[in-house]
């Protein structure tokens, strides 16, 4: 990253006049703006904090000014490598759901087999592989993200 970038970061209300100015600088990245933005939104967030606490000087934060911008940096561009959905996607929570629904009927089938018919134990036990398979799928998109 370029050190004029680093300084961006570092300061950015010295560097531009508002945050939606971030949007419009040609000669940034959009992962460069968006991390801009963040360090703009840490320091308003700091000082509304600090004036919460009666330990500001009394001056306005921007913290609503720079989470709109981020906001509609954050809907407009793509989102950085390290969100970007992995091969398990949304398809693979409907495949983790799917897949859970199909092992939760199974298994219903079995119980039933073994306790008598009841079309009720295996509506509940999809219902559950349903359930433990979109939360598996879920969880492994978040550790994988």
């Amino acid at each position: 990253m370029p050190k004029h970038v680093d300084e961006l970061i570092e300061n950015p209300h010295q560097h531009f006049a508002d945050p939606a100015e971030v949007l419009t600088a040609q000669d940034l990245s959009t992962e460069d703006k968006r991390r801009i933005l963040e360090s703009w939104k840490q320091d308003e967030q700091r000082l509304a904090e600090s004036s919460a606490e009666n330990m500001s000087g009394g001056e306005e934060t921007e913290l609503r000014d720079v989470s709109k911008v981020l906001l509609e940096l954050n809907t407009s561009a793509p989102a950085p490598a390290a969100c970007q959905p992995n091969g398990f996607g949304s398809e693979g929570l409907l495949t983790g759901t799917v897949l859970g629904g199909v092992v939760g009927a199974g298994a219903g089938l079995l119980i039933t087999t073994m306790t008598g018919p009841s079309m009720a134990v295996v509506a509940q036990a999809t219902l559950v592989g349903l359930i433990l398979g979109g939360v598996g799928a879920a969880l492994r998109n978040a550790v994988r993200s």
